[in-house]
C-alpha cells in the first residue's frame, strides 16, 4: 500500500504551479521515516494541484495510506540553483543551471548516464576475480521492478552495478565503487564462497551490498519464495571483510552497507561504515543463523530516519534450513555479534536492534556508545544474549515490548547510564520473560545507587540480592569520561588478542 497522489498548494510551495509534470519524479517519507517512496507522474491539475502517481510507491514493504516529508525533481521551474539542470523528455532538451559568470567552455561534456548495470554475471559463475578495478556512474534504479525479499520492512530490486546469479569463488577486492546511482553488489540466488574485501564504497544512491537468496513452498503463487530453504539456493559463507563505507542512500533512504535477505553463514569482519539514513547492516529475517559479525566499527547510522539502530533485524517468518544443528528445522543457528566498536549517535535506538520476533542471538564483547537501550526485544523476541558488553551512556540496560524476552541472558556486562534509573534489576519483569537470567553486571548510576536511592521492588539492593536475585551485580557511581573510554579499550584490546 502506498499514496495514490497529492495535491501541491500553489500558495505554499515556491515555485508552484508546475506548468509541466510529465517529467517530474516526486519522493515522499513513509510516516516514522521507515523509507522513501519514488513515484512518477500520470497526471496534474495546475489549478487545483491534483498529481495522480503513474509507477512506483513499491519500494517498501511496510505499506501504508499515506506519505511524509517530499520533495519533487525534474521540473522547469525549480532550475533555481547552480550545477542543476533539468532534462525536458518531451522535446530532448537539457537545461543546465551554469555556475560561473562567464559562459561555459565549449569544451565542456555532459553525459547521460544510462546504464544500471555494468557487470551480470549470470549462470553458474566460478572462478572470477574482479581486483582494482573502479565502478562508477550508473543511472538510478529505484523505479525498476521491486520485490518483497523476507517478512521484513524492506522491498528491493535485484540488480546493481555488479550483479551475480548463481555464483561460486568470487572474489571482489580493492575495488572502488562510486556515484553509483542504485546498489553497487547485488548477490542473488545461489552463491559460495564470495569474498568482497578491501574495497572502497561511497556515494550509493542505495545499499552497499545486498544479498538475497530463493526459498521454496509457494510455487504456484510466488515463485522462489516459501518457509522451505532446503534447496540451497541461497547466498551463504559470503566473506564481507575490511571494506570502507560512507555516504549510502543518497535516493532510498532504506539503504545499508550491507542487507540480507534469505542469506546465511555470512562474516562481517573488521568493515568501517559512517554516514548512512538508516541501519548499517539490516537483517531482513532469521533464515539459517550463522551469521557473524566481527571487529566493525559503525557509526553515524540512523541520520534520516528513526525507530532503528546500526544494527537491524526481523524475523517474522519461519524458514526449514539444515543449518542450525543438520537436519530440518525452524530453529536457527545462533547469531553471533562480538567485538565490534559501535556508537548510537542521531536517532538510535540501540546498538543492536533485534526488532520484531528476532531470536538466537549472541551479542558478546562488544563496545557500545549512545543509543536510548542496551538489549532489545519485542513482539516474541527470545533466546537474546547479552553478554560481557559495554554500554556507554544509555538510558536503560534493555527494553522490552509485547511478551517477548523469554530465556534472555543479560550478564557480566558494564552499563553506564545517563542517570540514576535505567535498571531495576529482574524486579518487575514484563510478560513473556520467563526464564531470563540476570547476573553478574556491573551498572553505574550518577550517585552509585540503584534507580537513585538504593531501592527495588521496595527494598535495597542488598535485600533484593540476599533473596536469590541478580547475584554478582554492583552499582557503582558513574565513572569519567576517559575511564570509560578505557573500558572500551581494554574489552576490544583483549578479545582481539583472543
Amino acid at each position: 500500500e502506498s499514496p495514490s497522489g497529492m495535491y501541491i498548494d500553489g500558495t505554499a510551495v515556491l515555485h508552484a504551479p508546475y506548468r509541466d509534470l510529465s517529467s517530474a519524479v516526486i519522493h515522499s517519507w513513509r510516516p516514522a521515516h521507515w523509507y522513501t517512496w519514488m513515484w512518477n507522474v500520470s497526471s496534474y491539475d495546475a489549478t487545483s494541484g491534483k498529481v495522480v502517481f503513474d509507477a512506483g510507491g513499491f519500494q517498501g514493504g511496510e505499506g501504508e495510506s499515506v506519505g511524509a516529508e517530499w520533495y519533487i525533481e525534474n521540473v522547469m521551474e525549480e532550475l533555481d540553483a547552480p550545477n542543476e539542470y533539468f532534462y525536458n523528455s518531451s522535446t530532448n532538451t537539457l537545461y543546465y543551471y551554469h555556475n560561473g559568470t562567464a559562459p561555459p567552455s565549449a569544451l565542456d561534456e555532459f553525459v547521460a548516464v544510462r546504464s544500471s548495470v555494468l557487470f551480470n554475471l549470470t549462470g553458474n559463475i566460478t572462478n572470477v576475480t574482479f581486483a582494482g578495478v573502479e565502478f562508477a556512474d550508473t543511472a538510478i534504479t529505484y523505479l525498476e521492478a521491486h520485490g518483497l525479499p523476507s517478512g521484513g520492512d524492506w522491498s528491493l530490486q535485484r540488480i546493481g552495478a555488479l550483479t551475480l546469479w548463481t555464483a561460486r569463488n568470487v572474489l571482489i577486492a580493492e575495488c572502488n565503487f562510486t556515484r553509483i546511482d542504485g546498489i553497487a553488489i547485488s548477490l542473488n540466488g545461489y552463491a559460495r564462497h564470495v569474498t568482497i574485501a578491501d574495497n572502497d564504497f561511497s556515494w550509493l544512491g542505495e545499499s552497499a551490498i545486498a544479498s538475497w537468496g530463493y526459498t521454496r513452498g509457494l510455487e504456484e503463487v510466488l515463485p522462489g519464495a516459501g518457509p522451505d530453504g532446503r534447496s540451497g539456493e541461497q547466498p551463504r559463507g559470503t566473506l564481507v571483510a575490511n571494506n570502507m563505507v560512507r555516504e549510502v542512500g543518497i535516493f532510498e533512504k532504506q539503504s545499508s552497507m550491507y542487507f540480507q535477505a534469505q542469506s546465511a553463514q555470512t562474516r562481517l569482519v573488521d568493515n568501517i561504515f559512517f554516514n548512512g539514513p538508516r541501519a548499517a547492516i539490516n537483517v531482513n529475517d532469521g533464515f539459517g543463523g550463522d551469521n557473524h559479525l566481527r571487529g566493525n566499527l559503525l557509526l553515524n547510522t540512523c541520520r534520516e530516519s528513526g525507530d532503528h539502530g546500526p544494527y537491524n533485524s526481523w524475523d517474522r517468518v519461519p524458514y526449514i534450513t539444515t543449518v542450525g544443528n543438520g537436519s530440518a528445522s525452524i530453529i536457527p543457528a545462533y547469531q553471533r555479534i562480538y567485538n565490534n566498536f559501535i556508537i548510537g549517535t542521531y536517532q538510535v535506538q540501540e546498538g543492536i536492534d533485534t526488532d520484531d520476533g528476532s531470536s538466537y542471538y549472541a551479542t558478546t564483547d562488544n563496545f557500545f556508545v549512545y543509543g536510548d537501550n542496551g538489549m532489545k526485544n519485542d513482539f516474541g523476541g527470545h533466546d537474546n544474549h547479552h553478554i560481557g558488553n559495554v554500554y556507554a551512556y544509555v538510558a536503560n540496560a534493555w527494553t522490552f515490548c509485547c511478551l517477548s524476552g523469554a530465556d534472555d541472558i543479560f550478564a557480566n556486562n558494564s552499563v553506564i547510564l545517563r542517570g540514576n534509573r535505567g535498571y531495576d534489576s529482574d524486579c518487575n519483569l514484563p510478560a513473556g520473560t520467563e526464564g531470563m537470567i540476570v547476573e553478574n553486571n556491573a551498572i553505574y548510576t550518577i550517585n552509585g545507587q540503584i534507580n537513585g536511592n538504593d531501592n527495588v521492588c521496595g527494598m535495597s539492593f542488598a535485600e533484593w540480592q540476599s533473596q536469590g536475585h541478580d547475584p554478582g551485580t554492583h552499582i557503582y557511581a558513574r565513572p569519567t569520561d576517559d575511564e570509560i573510554i578505557a573500558m572500551g579499550k581494554k574489552l576490544l584490546t583483549e578479545m582481539n588478542k583472543n
